[in-house]
């Protein structure tokens, strides 16, 4: 045996089977985690949970109120509105934000996110990797990002300069002017239009019932042409010479 172990084909056999021996490990390992994700589960031990806790359900009923011109969106990834500029490195950005989220976005109509909420717990750490990458990521993209404490945000009056900032909250106040004029004057507008429906068919109502539309004296004399000029026959045409005597003798 020593004469073997001093021959370099005896190691080089041993490197090899070594080699080989964890190329087969590691094949069977990646064999079996993928028939793990191909089995259908037997049974489906799930149950429906709701989106908000009792706190995030009070801030969203709050942003709602504060910025009814804004579309508030829970639990969002940062995936979902932030994107790597290059192709070349979007991987990279993917693996690094796609665990990341928000607790709220506040977007535009058109669907633009304009700021950025989380509610954190008291315990969580503000400085972690994670919270720093979130931070750098929004602060990249032009995104107002605030935290807030779990139960402690600002007071409704103060909520849409806390969420959009002091430029943001007084753009959006004015935006809100012009919608609720135009709401009022088509409300007046059809409330008017009502009324003088209602009052015509009053009117109506009033002359049918009363004893004048049953009165000859107001009714039209058949005497009389469409256009109610004399010497015209019912259908407006002239009356001829031998029809002007009896028409005197019968007046």
């Amino acid at each position: 045996m020593a004469w073997m172990a001093n021959e370099p084909w005896f190691w080089a056999w041993w490197l090899v089977a070594l080699v080989a021996g964890g190329l087969v490990g590691a094949a069977l390992q990646s064999q079996r985690q993928r028939a793990a994700r191909r089995n259908w589960p037997r049974q489906w031990n799930l149950s429906a949970r709701p989106i908000f806790n009792a706190h995030e359900r009070a801030l969203y009923r709050d942003l709602r109120l504060a910025l009814p011109n804004h579309v508030i969106l829970a639990k969002v990834g940062l995936l979902r509105f932030c994107q790597s500029a290059e192709g070349g490195n979007a991987r990279e950005w993917y693996d690094r934000l796609q665990a990341l989220h928000v607790t709220f976005a506040v977007c535009t109509p058109q669907g633009a996110v304009v700021s950025a909420i989380d509610m954190a717990p008291p315990k969580e750490r503000a400085g972690s990797r994670s919270q720093k990458i979130k931070e750098a990521t929004l602060l990249a993209c032009r995104v107002r990002y605030v935290r807030c404490l779990t139960g402690q945000w600002p007071q409704p009056s103060l909520m849409a300069a806390w969420v959009l900032g002091q430029e943001g909250a007084a753009a959006a106040i004015p935006a809100l002017a012009p919608a609720a004029d135009a709401s009022s004057l088509h409300d007046a507008g059809h409330e008017l239009a009502r009324k003088l429906k209602e009052r015509r068919a009053e009117r109506a109502a009033r002359w049918a019932e009363s004893s004048f539309s049953q009165d000859s004296f107001f009714a039209t004399d058949s005497r009389f042409g469409a256009h109610g000029a004399p010497g015209q026959g019912p259908e407006g045409r002239s009356l001829d010479d031998d029809e002007l005597p009896n028409l005197r003798a019968s007046g």
